[in-house]
């Protein structure tokens, strides 16, 4: 290209955002990085804006979130299925054993059998019997929530998510998906209760519980 159908620089440089993005046409393309490789100041403001591009890309490039392990959760509600079935057992046994006349005479001791077979083999358990989540002993005293969302969120929509309903993430994800959320405003068992119901109704939420931690309200 010569001289003079060199293209003037202050058109090229309002060119070089759409010479970064690719937008430009071959001809136009083609004149400005011409202009470019004579041009200081262009050749500085065209990387500058290569580097500005990469940032954002990397900024907004989607975050996977680690699917949760729903087979431990399935788990431990059957867990509790299985000893309310027992207890129904229990009571079923009990009341066939006693449809016999003769069988009253037995009454007390097979009572005081069967309170000392439940206390000796039923398992026992510290914990709520819907807590299904790890709890953490590093949090705050307060009111949270253990959320596991679903790993088709996007980092990008977790935090318009998080931010509309103004909670805040103290702990995860874990190795199974978990978050521990708290309500940014206040600490209050209400908000964190609205915060629940506005979880539990979002199709991204797989599973919302709420964990005391420390002296209950």
């Amino acid at each position: 290209m010569n001289e003079r159908n060199r293209m003037p620089h202050e058109v090229a440089i309002e060119l070089l955002p759409w010479l970064v993005s690719e937008s430009l046409q071959s001809e136009e393309r083609e004149a400005v990085l011409d202009h470019a490789n004579s041009c200081v100041i262009c050749r500085r403001e065209t990387k500058e804006l290569e580097n500005l591009r990469e940032s954002v890309q990397r900024v907004i490039s989607p975050v996977p979130i680690p699917a949760p392990d729903m087979r431990n959760i399935n788990a431990r509600i059957d867990q509790l299925i299985d000893r309310r079935d027992l207890g129904r057992r229990l009571l079923a046994g009990i009341i066939e054993f006693f449809a016999s006349p003769w069988r009253a005479l037995f009454a007390a001791q097979s009572i005081l059998l069967l309170v000392f077979a439940t206390v000796l083999f039923l398992p026992t358990s510290p914990e709520g019997e819907f807590t299904t989540l790890t709890q953490s002993s590093d949090l705050a005293d307060g009111h949270y929530l253990r959320v596991v969302f679903s790993p088709d969120l996007t980092h990008a929509n977790l935090g318009v998510l998080l931010g509309e309903l103004e909670l805040a993430i103290v702990d995860g994800p874990s190795d199974r998906g978990v978050y521990t959320l708290t309500t940014a405003a206040a600490n209050t068992v209400a908000a964190r209760d609205e915060a629940l119901a506005a979880l539990s109704s979002n199709p991204d939420v797989l599973f919302a519980q709420p964990v005391d931690q420390g002296a209950r309200q």
